[in-house]
């Protein structure tokens, strides 16, 4: 473990996949990434990216099952729906691509946790899942319990949090939420890689304070470009190669980005709707001129004020949201001075793992969680709703969504995401019991 990077947690969040597809129309929310992309030199432009690309039969196309009784192993012909992908890794040079590696090929994709008929021992087949890759890493890709925990209800009906039903919860800082992600199975990449495959000089970070140390990581999905015209074959070739933003076709293979994510709920909450499919479209080192001035005055931050009065949310010059998630906090997550705002999960590869973590990352000391990277069982949502209430300013309120805690515990070892529901397991929806209300300043507690 000293040896490689526990990439795997920042990655996880960039990395997990949903339930659903998304569709060239809509912009993407908590679902799919086929491609990681990490950042050293702090301009939110590729210098190494990982390609996932996968590939899906049927055994039988004229069976509706997914698998016969008795799956045994990941190899078992019993399983008719088979899924395998290739990982390879790219290298670029002042955003040209100089070098590909084709780290491994036909490695296979944990089943779908169909039922307890199909695999009497699902844990045993999905675990052969897990596989090395050259140089000390580890991949897995597959299906696993939804690792986000949050009360969706609440924070998509106008922050309704006091609602009938719900009396006292206050500011979701003292439980009683529900957590609308649990009983729900994601298919989710987990990426374990040395850090000196993604440190600048290629060497172990010794301490939080080396300059090579923190790495910016997003994810984005591809998709074959498909173009209808009537333009001849070669003026059209012509005219998709101009609108690949600035990228060349060699590079993306022929495809179209159609999803990216960096820091978790940027694209939910922060980028209003009639920009999503732009924010989906291009890349962390534009976001400044693109999306800035949704950061510096978050609508999230006027919609707190109107329906909390008295909470007194900055919000006009929210420079520290933008230090926070975007150019990363001076002496832990900031890549370079000076480095252009962009939406990456920045983590810092020389902070030691804490013995004692807390849900609530850096708000309480906890230097190794969110923002520095996302821990699975870092509070995301508290913590961000904390940032944008103005915790950074010194307005420390008890904002929360009243979820605390995943639904299941998490793995101990990779890919440390927890294993999926059953098909006769699934019980959705947990209530957060209630406890004592959570401070607005949570340094010192856990």
């Amino acid at each position: 473990m000293r040896k490689l990077a526990i990439l795997t947690v920042a990655l996880l969040a960039a990395l997990s996949a949903g339930v659903l597809a998304v569709t060239a129309g809509s912009g993407s929310s908590h679902r799919e990434a086929p491609l990681s992309s990490l950042d050293p030199t702090g301009d939110g432009k590729y210098d190494i990216r990982y390609r996932f690309k996968f590939k899906t039969k049927a055994r039988n196309p004229d069976s509706f099952l997914y698998a016969l009784p008795g799956v045994s192993s990941i190899n078992d012909p019993k399983l008719n729906l088979v899924q395998t992908y290739s990982v390879s890794r790219e290298r670029y040079e002042r955003g040209h691509l100089v070098s590909r590696k084709l780290l491994a090929s036909g490695l296979p994709t944990a089943p779908n946790n169909v039922g307890p008929k199909t695999f009497p021992n699902y844990d045993a087949v999905a675990n052969q899942a897990i596989k090395g890759l050259p140089g000390g890493g580890k991949v897995f890709a597959g299906q696993v319990d939804d690792p986000f925990f949050v009360d969706l209800g609440s924070t998509f009906d106008a922050i309704n949090i006091d609602m009938p039903g719900r009396i006292g919860i206050g500011t979701g800082n003292q439980g009683g939420g529900k957590d609308d992600l649990a009983g729900y199975n994601v298919h989710t990449i987990a990426l374990q890689v040395p850090k000196a495959d993604v440190t600048r000089d290629h060497k172990t970070p010794a301490d939080a304070k080396a300059s090579n140390a923190v790495v910016g990581v997003w994810a984005s999905t591809y998709r074959p470009v498909l173009q209808v015209t009537r333009q001849s074959p070669v003026a059209s070739a012509a005219s998709s190669s101009a609108s690949d933003r600035g990228r060349r076709v060699s590079d993306n293979h022929g495809e179209g980005q159609v999803s990216r994510l960096g820091n978790p709920l940027v694209n939910e909450v922060v980028i209003p709707l009639g920009q999503k499919d732009k924010f989906n479209a291009t890349q962390p080192s534009d976001d400044l001129k693109n999306f800035g001035k949704y950061v510096l005055s978050p609508e999230l931050a006027k919609v707190i004020n109107i329906l909390f009065p008295g909470l007194n949310v900055p919000e006009n010059n929210r420079t520290d949201i933008v230090q926070a998630l975007l150019t990363g906090i001076p002496g832990l997550t900031q890549i370079a001075p000076g480095a252009p705002p962009t939406d990456t999960l920045k983590i810092n590869l020389g902070v030691a793992p804490n013995p004692k973590p807390s849900r609530f990352g850096v708000l309480a000391g906890d230097t190794q969680g969110f923002p520095n990277g996302r821990r699975l069982t870092d509070d995301v949502v508290d913590i961000s709703e904390r940032v944008v209430g103005g915790f950074l300013k010194g307005n420390k309120l008890p904002l929360g969504d009243g979820v605390d805690q995943n639904d299941k515990p998490f793995r101990t070892s990779f890919p440390y995401v927890a294993s999926p529901f059953g098909g006769f397991d699934s019980q959705l929806k947990r209530t957060e019991p209630a406890h004592a209300p959570v401070p607005g300043d949570p340094t010192g507690s856990r």
